[in-house]
């Protein structure tokens, strides 16, 4: 992909790291009990990648640091140019995921953990639209460094000066723009993307997947499917071919559109490819 897109670029620093580690090393985190464990190694080892970056974008000069997780697919094309537009110090897209999770708070309690507030569905649903002021925004947040108040933003506790909340990279990082007089905004005027809802410790690569299938099935009602790079497509992995547990239980699967209606016709065609659906087309007759 970088040997594709890379000249795209101003510049480009990546570092990749190996499953297996180097020198056939464990990547395993000490005290890692699966892949969904978040022990006090993995959050320090993430606070470390965050703040790493973070200073990374001061040192070069960078106007602006958009921090996006891995599990995060942005499928509005102008969200940056609308982000950078609001001339916030800290703003981020409101994701949606196929429950109730998002990446914003709308209430944190005094130990600087998560609280459901009346406010938080309004503004998930976009009953509520515009830049919302929120406790805390994560998962794809655009920092304007230009903004001198950014200075004092941090993801370590370690950086914090009189922090005494848990060590977790987000809380830090609230905490500091709160300490630092710097707001946080979600804003939801349109779709930007959407978030995989986080696995639960005991949960297995598995049940990502069937959520990730969710999520796939959730963005198509909405637009247009997720489409995979031309460079990455070999590394696609499609549901495994059930058909003869399905077809035990249904003996044929009909489709009925109206010809006149294509895009609603190839958005099914998509649903039935990501559920390995086998079905039969037929062209329905408008009713008079």
């Amino acid at each position: 992909w970088l040997a594709a897109h890379g000249n795209r670029y101003h510049s480009v620093d990546v570092q990749l790291t190996h499953s297996g580690g180097s020198g056939g090393q464990s990547d395993v985190i000490q005290g890692e009990e699966g892949v969904a464990h978040w022990p006090k190694a993995r959050y320090s080892h993430v606070i470390h990648l965050r703040e790493e970056a973070l200073t990374f974008a001061r040192r070069i000069w960078a106007d602006y640091l958009w921090m996006l997780d891995c599990d995060v697919f942005i499928t509005n094309p102008v969200t940056l140019t609308h982000l950078v537009s609001l001339r916030r110090t800290v703003v981020a897209p409101m994701l949606r995921s196929d429950g109730l999770y998002s990446n914003f708070w709308c209430g944190m309690t005094p130990e600087l953990y998560y609280m459901r507030t009346d406010s938080y569905t309004p503004i998930l649903n976009r009953k509520s639209k515009g830049c919302h002021r929120v406790p805390m925004v994560h998962s794809a947040v655009l920092l304007d460094l230009r903004a001198v108040e950014s200075d004092g933003l941090t993801y370590s506790p370690d950086r914090l000066l009189g922090y005494a909340g848990p060590r977790d990279d987000i809380i830090t990082f609230a905490r500091s723009a709160n300490m630092t007089g710097v707001n946080m905004y979600v804003c939801n005027e349109e779709i930007y993307g959407y978030i995989m809802v986080p696995l639960e410790k005991d949960d297995q690569l598995s049940y990502d997947l069937l959520q990730l299938r969710n999520l796939k099935l959730e963005i198509l009602a909405d637009g247009p499917p997720l489409e995979p790079s031309s460079n990455l497509e070999e590394f696609l992995l499609w549901p495994e071919d059930d058909s003869h547990v399905r077809d035990s239980l249904v003996e044929k699967v009909y489709m009925i559109s109206l010809l006149r209606r294509p895009e609603r016709r190839l958005r099914m065609e998509q649903c039935f490819r990501e559920l390995n659906l086998t079905s039969v087309t037929v062209d329905a007759v408008d009713g008079k």
